[in-house]
Order: C-alpha cells, then sequence, then structure tokens
C-alpha cells in the first residue's frame, strides 16, 4: 500500500509539470523512494515471478498497491481541484486507447521497470542505483508508455463518469499483464544471453 502511495506522489508531480521533460524526471520520486525504503511494487517484482517459491505474492502487492493508489488519488481529488482536472484529462486521453495498442505500451514499460530495479539491486555503486531509477523510468513516462500502478492514480484522480469505470478496469488489467509479459521476457531473454555469451 505504501509503494502505491509513492506511485500517487510521482504521478502527482508528473501531471502537474507544464514541461514533458520536467514531468518524466518528477515522476521518478515514487520508484527513487520504493527502492530505498524497500516498498513493495508489483512492476518492480513481477519480472521475478517465475523465480518466487509463492507467485500470488504478486497478486497480493498489485492489490496492496491499488489499495494505496485509490487512497491516495481520493485525498488528492479532494484536495487538488487543479490535480483533480489534469487527471481527468490524462484518463481520457489513456481511455481512447485500444487495448492491443495499451498491451504493446505496456510490455515495453515493463522492460525498462525490470531494468530500473534489476540494476538497483545489482548495481553496487550508490550512484548507478539513482542513475538507473532515474533513466529508465524518465524513458517510460517520456515515451507514453502504460505503467498499471500509475494509471491506477490516474484514474483515481480523473475518472468523471460511470461509463469511464469499466473501460479504465479493462484497460488497468491489460497493461497489468503486458507490464509482467515485458518484465518477465526481458529476464529470461537477458540471462539466457548471460550464459550464453562469453566476453
Amino acid at each position: 500500500m505504501a509503494a502505491g502511495v509513492a506511485i500517487g506522489m510521482g504521478a502527482s508531480s508528473y501531471l502537474l509539470c507544464e514541461s514533458r521533460v520536467l514531468g518524466a524526471f518528477m515522476f521518478t520520486v515514487g520508484l527513487f523512494t520504493i527502492c530505498f525504503l524497500g516498498l513493495e511494487l508489483y512492476t518492480g517484482r513481477i519480472g521475478y515471478i517465475l523465480d518466487m517459491k509463492s507467485p500470488i505474492d504478486c497478486l497480493i502487492v498489485w492489490l496492496g498497491n491499488l489499495a494505496g493508489c485509490v487512497t491516495s488519488g481520493l485525498l488528492l481529488r479532494y484536495a487538488s481541484p487543479r490535480l483533480a482536472a489534469a487527471g481527468a484529462e490524462l484518463t481520457a486521453a489513456k481511455l481512447e486507447l485500444s487495448l492491443p495498442r495499451a498491451a504493446v505500451l505496456g510490455l515495453f514499460c515493463g522492460i525498462l521497470m525490470y531494468i530500473a530495479v534489476h540494476n538497483y539491486k545489482q548495481n553496487p555503486s550508490s550512484v548507478g542505483k539513482c542513475v538507473g531509477i532515474f533513466v529508465c523510468v524518465s524513458a517510460f513516462i517520456f515515451c507514453g508508455f502504460e505503467h498499471c500502478i500509475a494509471n491506477m492514480v490516474y484514474f483515481t484522480l480523473g475518472i468523471t463518469s460511470a461509463s469511464q469505470l469499466l473501460p479504465a478496469l479493462y484497460l488497468t488489467l491489460t497493461v497489468s499483464l503486458a507490464n509482467a509479459v515485458g518484465a518477465v521476457l526481458f529476464r529470461k531473454l537477458s540471462l539466457a544471453f548471460q550464459k550464453q555469451e562469453k566476453f
């Protein structure tokens, strides 16, 4: 749940930035907080699901993230009309995406999230850990890739009618699966490459 709140802060920072580049950079506060406090984020864990003894933990993390996103989103929607308006604009744009297009964008986001988290786990340098977070997260935001947990925040802030609820649910579930596929496939491909190549 705490990770969902952290993503809520990152998503809010992004929404209120007039500069697209600065907004992409500001969003990184979410994953930065999660990594350095050791919080549980679905898109950070899902790449390792095939290595887990209890894969159901990823579903529990997803539900906890959802609770944190909805809680923080509702509070911010109440406190900041400007943030709610920005969320509504982004929500409307996201709900125009077809599910196949959202899946492709989600797949690439999953890859970048895996790279960011894996770099944080493996890089011995504190500077390298930070750079990996900032570069990968900024890249997926700038490219418009779809992140299921961020969307939970955007939709909580920006849904303005009941007719948007079902499309938002379908999009969230599609992107959740696509994020998982991207992260898992990229992990498997990179591990296979490392085992076969000798430099």
